[in-house]
């Protein structure tokens, strides 16, 4: 007796008619254009869909002979495609993407997307909803993003970093094929928090910089995430060090000791290096503007007072003079 097909408990239909297929496709995931590359080929298409819970479903498709399909773009969520055989190219956001059984292909909704695939190339596919994964960057980041992440659309299956949550991956479709009950179960739910995280934690994206920025800060001792805040909104002046204490409530010491462990430097030379690295941002935003870059005016915004000590400062922690930083940017600007 032959095998089952994967999730074939969760079958949505089998079907040789190009139409049908499309139109039921389209159900789970968006309108499409679909057709064979050989008009003489006689489709056999199938499509098991099985919800993890809200937000995720595993999917098997199969066409039989070779297909392009033609989405435009996804719209509202991601596809995370795994050839089981064969393979496919795949055309995301001006990139060429070649999956086979090594290398997957993981499509954003706000990229363009076409694809061909070759005969006898069904895939496993993961469907992420767009909406949960914004809400879990969001909770990963601990604060607002702006815009959904865009992913590199080549994942490499055996790299470290992925083959344990493709493993999960399979592990969830066996699950499922033994027990359809599992969709929608409390670990079900659980499988999709954690799917949700090592797709934002472990594959580049374009919120990838941010996120891990985020996660160095949340490892940070309370104390200190607050003195940091303390030293952004007052940016504008020196600062000491007993102001710094008061507002926060804790002894000089306890922060001294805080601030060396956790970042390798005192408090105050912290704060003078965040006020430093406004004052080149400004630096480099004026000259990227063409405006002239009036260093003295930006150094006393961000509380240096001082010119000699402030280059001093400035060329320790750049390696460079504030006014070769205007210079620097001018000719980049004026080379492009």
């Amino acid at each position: 007796m032959a095998p089952s097909l994967p999730l074939s408990r969760f079958s949505l239909f089998h079907t040789r008619d190009v139409d049908q297929a499309r139109e039921r496709v389209a159900r789970i995931f968006c309108p499409h254009v679909l057709n064979t590359c050989q008009a003489r080929d006689r489709l056999d298409a199938r499509h098991h869909s099985a919800p993890l819970g809200a937000d995720i479903s595993l999917n098997y498709v199969q066409y039989g002979p070779a297909v392009d399909i033609d989405p435009g773009h996804l719209g509202t969520f991601y596809l995370l495609q795994i050839p089981l055989r064969g393979g496919a190219a795949v055309w995301c956001g001006g990139r060429e993407v070649l999956a086979d059984r090594e290398t997957a292909s993981l499509p954003s909704p706000t990229e363009s997307l076409r694809m061909r695939w070759a005969a006898d190339s069904p895939h496993l596919i993961v469907r992420f909803s767009q909406s949960a994964v914004i809400a879990q960057l969001e909770q990963l980041a601990q604060h607002e993003v702006h815009g959904p992440p865009v992913f590199d659309p080549a994942v490499r299956l055996q790299q470290p970093e992925v083959a344990p949550a493709v493993a999960f991956i399979h592990c969830l479709r066996q699950t499922l094929d033994a027990d359809p009950g599992f969709s929608g179960s409390l670990l079900a739910r659980q499988a999709e928090s954690y799917l949700l995280s090592t797709l934002l934690m472990q594959l580049p994206h374009s919120h990838r910089p941010t996120l891990d920025a985020s996660g160095r800060r949340a490892l940070l001792p309370r104390t200190v995430r607050r003195a940091q805040d303390f030293m952004r909104a007052h940016a504008g002046t020196p600062g000491t060090l007993v102001e710094l204490c008061s507002h926060l409530g804790v002894s000089a010491r306890s922060l001294q000791q805080a601030f060396l462990q956790a970042t390798g430097e005192s408090p105050m030379a912290h704060w003078r290096g965040l006020r430093l690295d406004l004052v080149r941002q400004s630096l480099r935003d004026a000259a990227g503007q063409g405006a002239p870059a009036p260093v003295t005016q930006i150094a006393q915004r961000y509380g240096f007072f001082h010119a000699g000590h402030f280059a001093a400062h400035y060329q320790s922690r750049f390696g460079e003079r504030p006014s070769d930083t205007a210079r620097v940017v001018k000719e980049s600007e004026r080379a492009h």
